[in-house]
């Protein structure tokens, strides 16, 4: 089953509009496909950010549709993947997709190599002190 992006760039949109999210309300988005390279991406006019979807064929022959959630000023992108199967409900699927955008970027992580030397870094101290 080969994915639908354009198809489920609308119901996502649409979702959005249904859900009255500001990105979506404050003027239509553009969408950018191409067909050739399994990809198309959706691009709020607010500058809020995009939602690309890429879709592929996993090595053990598994459609999927991989959708990237890009906020304006996140330092990380959400990540959301749909696997798609004989009837498969892609209005729901579009749904969770704008649920997450909603939803927002995901928090801040503090790097671990940062937790690391802090803490070895106060061991350290407490051992010279």
């Amino acid at each position: 089953m080969a994915p639908r992006l354009l198809s489920l760039l609308s119901l996502i949109e649409s979702s959005l509009a249904e859900h009255e999210a500001p990105s979506v309300a404050r003027g239509r988005p553009s969408r950018t496909v191409n067909f050739h390279k399994g990809l198309a991406r959706l691009t709020f006019n607010d500058d809020s950010g995009s939602i690309l979807l890429q879709g592929f064929t996993l090595a053990d022959g598994q459609t999927c549709v991989k959708a990237m959630l890009e906020w304006a000023g996140a330092q990380k992108p959400g990540v959301q993947s749909v696997y798609p199967k004989e009837g498969f409900n892609w209005a729901g699927a579009a749904c969770r997709i704008a649920e997450a955008w909603m939803d927002g970027p995901p928090a801040n992580e503090v790097p671990v190599a940062a937790n690391v030397a802090e803490e070895s870094m106060g061991s350290d101290l407490a051992a010279a002190g």
